[in-house]
């Protein structure tokens, strides 16, 4: 009996040493396989090969194969051999863990111009705004660049150098790709929606980076959470830039209290108003319409997308505090031509239905969707009214400075294939999720705040009515409680709940509602170095704020400010380094790796300065397009030089003038 049991018992550690062996065979195979990808994907990249951990366990396990007899006799070393190759695994990973990494994510790679231009997807410079301020505050942040990156510890970075250069843009590039200098470099290139498309500039959209405790500490306090700071500073007039908009009226010649708006107050009183105006602040930024896909007239982006889009209106007057609300709510069907409308209704500040229509689309309609839209065949077999009766009726009806209310409006624009400038979605300005990515539905909204169920007519889909007049509520409720007002992210509570624990280290309040600062701040403790061409500098002087606490230089020639920018780099936790390569301020000196920055081309030719004698020499003169792409590979190739280990380059092109001259990125952990 005894001998039994101890065979039952050998019978049972055999089966589990079995069961390891399996697991780690099959681990092999998998780590076999990823190996394979990783020495394809370092033969293609150049770099060097690190060393094959998991050789050690294809050894082990061959070794172990033929030692692994029914009677177990070996099965203490075999144990003892897995613990040690198990825990040598387990230190490689550790030390794997504790060093940053950077990959693209599918909205990445999206992006790349390598893809062809008609399947290219822009990423936008927040993005790239979110990814700097992610490399400073972490976690911490209120937009992630995870949309199209990921940069698992960030907090291991030694440095962060930030190259802008403008007068390149991804026309340029195109065509430099195809050069050696580009080539070797393993970089990879990303088209970014030019500023200017939308009439703004890259210092305007660095300047939303918080480069300092005192700023931080002065943002949040002022604006409660840093994401209210940033939506705060974000430029609402560049949606002016994308829309044909008449210039402001001038003000009267006369100074008295009396040249007024109706209500006493003169023009120069209400400029301060319209400023702090709660309504102007809930207003979607150009920024914002892009990121949520609303239909905007941006170049090299929604060409083909708005290609038979219309205008609500064809000049647009300048939004104000006394700008009209209007609700919109559509309801849509399926056609062969994809999502068309069927219903709309329209509804102004009082509540009133002022425009009610059900639309007949052109193209057969292979889903009515009627337990969402309420809209069967019958409703549409004696409907006359189509699209573009549609689009002329909104023409006609609505103010040049009104302002649109819906719940997820992009769908509701594209579905009228209208665009317009001024629009507050109540699925942003309302969030309690936590998650600016995760909406909430309109009828979880209006429970919530409105205290009343809508949407429950059940077969018998929804009443865009009955949605538009919710979103106006919405929109009302939030003027009257105030901006954190149902949005968890900026600090705002629940009715009817406790008090949320912020979601955000930096939402988090004292019991008198004052954000304690110091523990908000106390990841920012890295310095900022910035070295702009003197051409550039006024663009930075603007943001007084983004300056303070920074080392802050200038310099007239491009290879001055280089060397500042390399020095920065070297002493700061962040440098930016802007220049401008179209500006024709430039002189060339010896670099330290060898590499120099050629002058701007004067009469075909340019001039080099001799490091020896320090004369000027002529060179035989170069093409335009030739030297760009010489100048711009030294000047990259140099800020990279300084990049430290573990340390990430970003590099930004600004785009040109023309029009699809996008911006381009270019990001890589050294």
């Amino acid at each position: 009996m005894k001998d039994i049991k101890l065979s039952a018992k050998e019978e049972k550690k055999m089966k589990r040493l079995e069961n390891k062996k399996r697991k780690i065979e099959a681990f092999l195979n998998v780590a076999e396989m990823n190996e394979s990808d990783r020495k394809r994907s370092k033969a293609t990249s150049g770099e060097p090969d690190s060393t094959d951990i998991n050789a050690d366990l294809r050894l082990f396990v061959g070794e172990k194969k033929l030692s692994m007899g029914s009677t177990g006799a070996e099965s203490q070393d075999f144990k003892e051999d897995y613990a040690a190759v198990k825990e040598k695994y387990r230190e490689h990973k550790r030390q794997n863990m504790s060093f940053p990494s950077f990959r693209l994510k599918t909205a990445g790679e999206e992006a790349l111009l390598t893809r062809p231009k008609e399947a290219r997807v822009p990423l936008f410079i927040s993005d790239l705004q979110a990814l700097l301020t992610f490399c400073l505050v972490g976690d911490e942040a209120p937009y992630h660049p995870h949309r199209w990156c990921c940069l698992p510890k960030w907090n291991r970075l030694t440095n962060v150098v930030c190259l802008v250069i403008e007068g390149v843009g991804t026309t340029q590039m195109e065509q430099f790709l195809s050069k050696p200098q580009w080539k070797e470099s393993n970089l990879q290139f990303l088209e970014v929606v030019s500023p200017r498309s939308y009439g703004s500039t890259i210092v305007d959209e660095l300047a939303l980076v918080p480069t300092s405790k005192r700023k931080l500490d002065l943002l949040v306090k002022k604006h409660g959470s840093l994401e209210a700071a940033l939506q705060h500073l974000d430029s609402k007039g560049s949606v002016k830039a994308l829309f044909p908009t008449a210039p402001p009226s001038p003000p009267p010649p006369s100074t008295s209290s009396t040249a007024s708006d109706g209500d006493g107050k003169s023009e120069p009183q209400k400029q301060p108003k319209d400023e702090n105006s709660l309504k102007l602040r809930l207003l979607l930024s150009a920024k914002q319409m892009l990121i949520e896909g609303y239909p905007l007239p941006i170049n090299g982006v929604s060409d083909a997308e708005i290609r038979d889009f219309v205008y609500t209106k064809d000049v647009y007057k300048e939004v104000h505090e006394n700008s009209e609300l209007f609700s919109v709510d559509c309801e849509m069907c399926i056609t062969s031509a994809g999502s068309e409308l069927t219903k709309i209704c329209v509804v102004n500040e009082q509540m009133e239905v002022v425009y009610k229509s059900l639309v007949k689309p052109y193209n057969p309609i292979s889903n009515y969707l009627t337990r969402f839209s309420g809209v069967t065949a019958s409703d549409l077999e004696d409907v006359e009214t189509r699209l573009e009766d549609v689009q002329e009726a909104l023409r006609k009806l609505l103010p040049r400075d009104c302002i649109l209310v819906g719940q997820s409006l992009n769908f509701d624009l594209k579905a009228l294939r209208m665009m317009h400038p001024y629009v507050i979605d109540t699925a942003v300005i309302f969030n309690i999720t936590g998650d600016r990515r995760r909406k909430t539905k309109l009828s979880t909204l209006t429970n919530i705040f409105l205290e009343r169920d809508i949407q429950v007519s059940g077969p018998e889909g929804h009443c865009p009515e009955e949605d538009a007049r919710a979103a106006l509520e919405l929109t009302l409720l939030k003027l009257k409680e105030g901006y954190h007002f149902g949005d968890v992210i900026n600090g705002g509570n629940l009715p009817g709940f406790q008090p949320m624990t912020q979601i955000n280290a930096l939402q988090e309040r004292d019991p008198e509602g004052s954000p304690p600062a110091k523990k908000k701040c106390n990841k920012l403790d890295k310095s900022v170095g910035i070295s702009v061409m003197t051409s550039l500098e006024q663009g930075y002087r603007k943001f007084p704020d983004f300056l303070d606490g920074t080392t802050f230089s200038t310099d007239d020639l491009v290879d001055d400010v280089i060397e500042t920018g390399k020095q920065f780099a070297f002493q700061h936790h962040m440098s930016i380094t802007h220049v401008d390569l179209s500006s024709g301020q430039s002189t060339v000196t010896a670099a330290k790796n060898n590499n120099s920055i050629p002058a701007s081309p004067r009469d075909d030719q340019y001039t080099k300065t001799n490091a020896s004698d320090n004369k000027d020499v002529k060179c035989q003169p170069k093409s335009n397009d030739e030297d760009l792409c010489s100048r711009l590979a030294a000047i990259c190739d140099q800020m990279y030089s300084h990049t430290s280990m573990n340390g990430l380059f970003v590099m930004i092109l600004g785009g040109g003038d023309t029009r699809g001259n996008n911006a381009v990125a270019a990001i890589k952990l050294v």
